[in-house]
């Protein structure tokens, strides 16, 4: 597994829901959820406080399936998506990759809410 406390990330990832997990699927999980936090911690620009990882699953005829609902926890956002399928990796892939997606756009929202006017009343005013 990474050891983030080597790379200077001191942040925490939180699990839930590991007890249902054998070993094997438990490392699995650990090892990409901790590859793709430091993705989420470099395009969050170190603001992250948390990764909360809640795994469930679900027997069905013999057979598991597996849902991953991921949080990240920041100073002023909370920011959620949720996964489900019959393979640990890809799950826990999708789920960390829709919750970069759901990151970007909020960036892309934020970026959008100072209304046109406004803008054009700073340009003016910084080139005077």
């Amino acid at each position: 597994m990474v050891d983030l406390t080597q790379r200077g990330i001191k942040n925490i990832i939180r699990y839930s829901g590991l007890k249902d997990l054998n070993l094997q699927e438990q490392t699995i999980l650990k090892n990409i959820a901790e590859t793709e936090y430091e993705r989420i911690h470099r395009m969050l620009s170190g603001n992250v406080m948390d990764l909360l990882l809640n795994v469930k699953v679900h027997e069905k005829g013999g057979k598991k399936k597996y849902s991953v609902h991921t949080k990240i926890v920041g100073a002023s956002d909370v920011i959620t998506s949720e996964a489900f399928g019959w393979d640990i990796k890809t799950v826990t892939r999708d789920s960390i990759i829709k919750l970069g997606n759901n990151i970007k756009k909020q960036f892309k929202e934020e970026g959008r809410k100072w209304p046109r006017g406004m803008k054009e009343l700073i340009r003016r005013f910084w080139n005077k």
